[in-house]
């Protein structure tokens, strides 16, 4: 079995928790954020994870169409803003479907890959200045393992 079709195998399972999630009220926010003290409740990973799915796929398709480079710019950063601290006054399940839309549209690039576009260089840009990786560090921290980090932190969560 290939990389991909790991990938693959760890989105679907993303998919069959996302379902099993509770619907109803936000809780209590968590401890704070070590690195930014931010304390998120159960709406703002909701919304974050909603808007970074389609956010992070159209990056990395871009990478797949010819793209060089990749990350947040200044209105990319304000749009994951908007998305956590809006997220309270949004309908749970709509965040949910918006997930799962999300990580369909996942499974649909990863479709499209090969093993071979793991290895793929690109300057990522990010917080800590630009530096080159291959394809499959963005497709790890920001999108596969970022999934599954925040479904980790809603467990906490409750």
């Amino acid at each position: 079995m290939g990389d991909i079709e790991r990938y693959r195998e760890r989105v679907e399972a993303a998919r069959r928790q996302v379902t099993g999630l509770p619907r109803d009220g936000w809780g209590e926010p968590g401890p704070p954020d070590a690195e930014t003290g931010e304390r998120w409740d159960r709406g703002h990973v909701l919304g974050h994870v909603a808007e970074m799915l389609p956010y992070w796929t159209a990056q990395v398709g871009a990478v797949l169409e010819g793209a060089g480079a990749m990350g947040r710019d200044e209105l990319g950063y304000a749009q994951r803003r908007r998305a956590i601290d809006g997220s309270r006054d949004a309908d749970a399940d709509a965040l949910l479907g918006r997930i799962d839309v999300g990580l369909k549209g996942l499974l649909g690039l990863l479709e499209r890959m090969t093993d071979a576009d793991l290895e793929r260089p690109l300057l990522l840009r990010g917080d800590s200045g630009p530096r080159e990786v291959p394809l499959r560090v963005p497709i790890e921290q920001m999108l596969v393992g970022h999934v599954e980090a925040h479904l980790h932190q809603l467990a906490e969560l409750g």
